[in-house]
This record gives C-alpha cells, structure tokens and sequence, in this order.
C-alpha cells in the first residue's frame, strides 16, 4: 500500500469479506461445531494479507467504482507525491510501503498518519507484552503438590507440561505466557485440574501463535472497528474451541463443574497481551462460551464433509471475487464516473488499444481518447471529458472527404493496422487503416500512422502523424484482402549473399471481427454489411490476418533476375504456370527474425507452398534460395516503405 486509496481500497475489501463470515458464522451457529467457528477466521486472515484486486478480481467491484470515482474527484485539484491522480488504485502489498518523499497534500499525510498508527499500535502491543513479561520473570516457584497436580493432569490427558510454571500474586485465574518459551502462570489460589487441562490444551494446539498473528493484522488495520471487532470474535472462539476440546475429554458431571468453573470467572480481568491465552476472556464472552457448552455434542464426521463444503465456498467468494468488470463507459459520457470507467477500462492489449484509439477517432469521443492516452497526456483527455460533449464536426473531417457514411454516433468504416513493426522498446509501429463498409460506394481509405506502447499492464496509442484521406483505386496487382489503393504501404527486407541480391516486398494486415447491427432503417439500401457498433472491447486479441510478399532475386554483377516458382512467390504471375512450375530454377525458405511477438496473436499465413508465421512484422527476415547444387542464406533487413 504506497497510498491512503490504497489503503482504503485494501480495508474495505477486508470489511466486505468480514461482513459474509459473520453472517455465514451466525447462520451455522448450531450447526457446525467450534472447529469451525474458529477455523474460517483463516479466510479473513488470507484476504486480509492478500492484496486487494489480486488478478484483477474484486470482492465488490461496485465498491471498486465509487473509490476511484472519489479519488479522482479529490486528486484532480490536489497535488499529491504519493498518488498520480489518473492513474488506477493497485494494492502492490498488504502492508503499508513508505518512500522518502514530503507529504504534499492532505491525502499524502493522511497516509502518513496511517503509517504511524500501525508503527505506534505495534509498539503498543509490544511494549504491554514486555511489561508483563517482566512481571512473569519475578513470579515464584509454585508449592510442589501444584507441580505434582499440574504433572498427574498432563500424564492423564497425554499433554507436555511447560518448562517453566510460575506463581504471580497479580494473577487472577492461569494463563500461558510466551509463544517461544512458554510460561504457565498460576494464581495464588488453588486452580482446578480442569482449569489446567484448560491451558495445556492451548499449548498443544499453538493458540499462542494464532494469538500473536492476530495482533500483527490488528496493527495493519488499527483504524478500522469491524475488523478489530472480528478479530475480538476470533479470540473469543480460540476459547470456545479449547472448551469444547476440554469437554470432549471430560465426562458426565465432569462437564457441568467445568462450566460452574467458567462461569466463576465472569467478573476475571485480564489485560489481553499478544503471546497469552487465558480461560478468563470477560463476563460477555464467558455468557456466550456457556451457552456453547450447553449446546455441547460430539459432532459426526459426515457433519466435516458438510463444513468443509461450506468453507471452501466462503474462501472463494472471499479470496477471489469477480472479475469486476466495469462497463465501457459510453461515447458521450462526461463526469468523474465515466472518466472512472474509462481508467478502469484502459486497453491490455495491441488490439483492444488501436480498437479504442479507432472508435475514438470513428466517434470524436474524448473518454475514449482517455483510455488509451500516455501518461504525460492523460490529464489533458481527462479535462476534456469535463466539457460538454460536441457531435463530430462532419466537414472538417477526412473522412467527410472520402463520403464515408455518418450515422450517430460514429462514422461507419472498419479499420486494421497495416505493418505493424516491433520498435526496439517494447511497442510497436504501424499504419492505421480506416475503410468502407460493404456496400459504401466511397473510393479511398483514411490512413494514420500510430505507435502502440506499452504502459505497465496497459497499451496506449500514440499518433505519429495527421488522420489523412488516400483516394483512388489500383487497377490491377493488388491482393483482394488490401484496401484498393495504390499507396497501401509495405516493407522492403534487402539482403544479399555473395552471387545474389534479394528483395522481400512485405506487407501483413491486422485486424479483429468488427460488431455490427444487422439493422439500421436509415442505412436500409445503402450499406449492406451493417453498421459499426462505437463501443471499443479494451482486451479483444486480433482475430483476422492477412500477409503477402514479393521475392526479388537477381545476381549481382549482372543485375538478371532469377526465376522462382510462382506457388512459392505469392504475388509472382507467369503467363505461363504450367512452364514456370515444370522448369524450377531456384526454389526458397522464408521465415522470420527477432522475439518472440506474444503481445500479438501468433498466426500463420499460408504463402504459396511456404509457409510464414508471424506475430507482428518481423525484424529481419532469414531467406534461403537453393537451387539443385547449392544453397544461398541471408538475412533481410527493413530497408525502405514501398508505396
């Protein structure tokens, strides 16, 4: 936790899972046995030490939406150290993580306050258990028929007795002191054998150390009533648990005198000190603890089958929650909530970044500009989805030179990114293509070039260049999938070997299946395709793919070209096939160089006979032409942009 969203995010994810073991407790108070009652404790331990939104998953996304809400609300007109106002609350640790820098704002010294009171109350709990330990020291050696007694009940029950047992004057019923070198301390008055068994069985279970971890979350959460109160509960049941395991051990009349002895002890104090374990826990906790013991029964295995059940449902409601998706925030929207969603909608991957970044673009929408905008130009978007909203001026649009169809919210066009390169650093570069719908009449395509970066988990766009219109169609020579037009760009790949020079005309064409309405009256006759929805989908991969090339071999002193077979050059044409695959001069390999893509779909186009599979566009390219004597290798390198 670096700051107070982070840890109010945190303890509010813990009071939420706090909440439904205390309504699952009180719904099987008599049914499941204090075993139980006292074990699911552990699930809120988990969810307690477990940072909040692990995986991305939230207990209470609603919850989620209405703190980011309220932080950038109060961040937006401060100047926090501690918390960048744009960004989305992430809990890195359960624990409270604290950077040498000044406080600047009254959010960043509130965190700082918090810090404290988890220091202070530590020191406090330490400082309660050294005084009483110190108190320990001095106590006396017990008389010997004590000693005697407190051996004859360990040898009965099977128990170890502690090393060390002392007499306390202060001491007004037994307790153990110390979870590493433990201390069974006796009052001055006689203490019955069931009182004994009482702390023995303590020892044996390692109570002392639930005791202390109990603490520990305590100081984590020092501010918040519930979870102290929950962990009170669970102290509580840590002695209701040690009862019923002294009954199970007891018979008959043995029985009712233990809960004669516990009640005995209502009026007891005791100061509650991390390491210690006392059968005297207050008037109001000893009322409940004989109530339990009234209710006393052997419970069934098959009652454990059942707990167990019920266990593991509330552990993953608490420790997993949902997905907490939040709704795409729509095109239009303004305020704190939609800028909310946008940041909690911010693109995790290349396709769902360029999605969004091209419905924006398609809709004039500021919140959409939001998510995918860089850091250094988050505040910018984020200001401009506090104006009011304005419709897309249709005339200063290029794609109102193109004679795109317009329909509100958005201009109705397709899009896919032409040449996406690796840039060295992590992200990508490519060419932004925007095209008509089926059944548009429009001549050209609109064209950006983009770069996608990554940032954290998330990818943002970043324009490289005016949205521009290309107008006008190829005649011939240009694949079906391409957008019809002369200046569809590609990459040239140059490498040579010793004899030959070889050319790679690389193009490759990204894209995902786009969401249409299959009826819009106003578009009847004029688009036969649908219409485009403008919501963006963030996390889409890329589902459509689409690469050719075109080998250039020739021999370098001559500059002749070399013949290829035309099944293997995928753009090659021969007025005669036939002749051209029966008389083979050279044939080649072509595969591509550099990292492993993931971020992108891996996907395989089929070239000819050859086979090519790859992620973004590839660094370099390794080509292997051989012919029947000998075989030529070189690696290919990005030389130019061929129009």
């Amino acid at each position: 936790m670096e700051n107070i969203w982070a840890f109010l995010m945190q303890t509010l994810t813990a009071s939420v899972a706090a909440v439904l073991l205390l309504i699952a407790k009180r719904l099987f108070l008599d049914k499941l046995s204090p075993r139980w009652q006292y074990g699911v404790w552990a699930i809120l331990a988990l969810r307690v030490l477990l940072p909040a939104g692990l995986l991305g998953r939230f207990l209470l996304p609603e919850g989620r939406m209405v703190l980011e809400t309220t932080k950038l609300t109060v961040e937006a007109n401060l100047s926090s150290t501690l918390t960048p106002p744009y960004t989305v609350t992430e809990v890195a640790a359960p624990i409270p993580l604290l950077r040498p820098v000044l406080p600047t704002s009254v959010t960043d010294w509130l965190f700082y306050l918090y810090a404290a009171g988890v220091i202070l109350t530590l020191l406090w709990f330490l400082l309660t258990y050294a005084a009483l330990r110190r108190k320990v020291v001095r106590g006396r050696t017990p008389a010997p028929e004590v000693t005697a007694q407190l051996e004859r009940v360990a040898k009965e029950y099977g128990l170890k007795v502690p090393r060390r047992v002392v007499v306390m004057t202060e001491a007004e019923s037994a307790f153990v002191c110390g979870p590493l070198s433990p201390v069974l301390v006796l009052p001055e008055r006689a203490v019955d054998d069931k009182v004994l068994l009482h702390e023995l069985l303590h020892l044996k279970y390692g109570d002392l150390w639930a005791g202390v971890g109990i603490c520990l979350l305590r100081c984590l959460h020092w501010c918040n009533p519930l979870l102290w109160y929950c962990w009170n509960r669970a102290q509580n049941d840590s002695e209701a648990l040690c009862d019923q395991r002294v009954l199970e051990r007891l018979e008959g009349e043995q029985r009712r005198e233990y809960g004669v002895i516990l009640l005995s002890m209502a009026e007891d104090k005791y100061a509650r000190a991390p390491g210690t374990t006392s059968m005297a826990n207050g008037g109001r906790n000893i009322k409940d603890r004989i109530g339990a013991i009234a209710r006393f029964k052997r419970y069934p295995r098959g009652v454990a089958l059942g707990a167990g059940c019920v266990a593991v449902v509330l552990a993953v409601t608490c420790l997993t929650g949902t997905g907490g998706a939040v709704a795409v925030p729509e095109y239009d929207r303004r305020g704190s909530f939609a800028m909310t969603a946008a940041l909690l909608n911010r693109p995790t991957t290349v396709a769902g970044a360029l999605d969004t970044y091209a419905k924006a673009v398609l809709c004039n929408s500021s919140v959409y500009f939001a998510m995918v905008a860089p850091e250094e130009e988050r505040t910018q978007a984020i200001q401009a989805v506090g104006e009011p909203f304005e419709e897309v001026d249709l005339y200063a649009s290029p794609f109102s030179d193109l004679g795109y169809c317009w329909t509100r919210p958005a201009w109705q066009a397709e899009w896919s990114v032409m040449n996406l390169l690796p840039d060295g650093a992590g992200g990508y570069t490519g060419t932004l293509f925007f095209v008509p719908l089926e059944g548009d009449e429009t001549k050209g395509v609109a064209v950006q070039q983009v770069a996608v970066r990554p940032e954290g988990e998330f990818w943002t766009v970043i324009p490289l260049g005016e949205l521009e219109s290309w107008v006008g169609f190829a005649e011939t020579g240009v694949p079906r999938w391409l957008p019809l037009n002369l200046k569809t760009p590609g990459i040239t790949y140059v490498g040579e070997t010793d004899r030959l020079r070889i050319e790679v005309d690389l193009r490759m064409q990204l894209g995902i299946d786009r969401t249409v309405s299959t009826y819009r009256p106003e578009l009847v006759g004029y688009l036969s395709g649908g219409w485009v929805e403008p919501a963006p989908r963030p996390s889409t991969p890329f589902t459509l793919m689409q690469d050719g090339f075109v080998l250039r071999v020739t021999e370098k002193q001559t500059g002749a070209a070399v013949e290829v077979p035309v099944e293997l050059a995928f753009m090659s044409r021969s007025d005669d096939p036939e002749r051209a695959l029966s008389q083979p001069t050279y044939r080649y390999t072509l595969y591509p160089v550099g990292p492993d893509d993931y971020q992108v779909r891996e996907s395989t186009g089929s070239c000819g006979g050859s086979d090519m599979t790859l992620t973004a566009m590839p660094e370099a390219l390794a080509v292997a032409v051989e012919d029947r004597e000998e075989t030529y290798i070189c690696v290919a390198l990005p030389e130019e942009v061929v129009p």
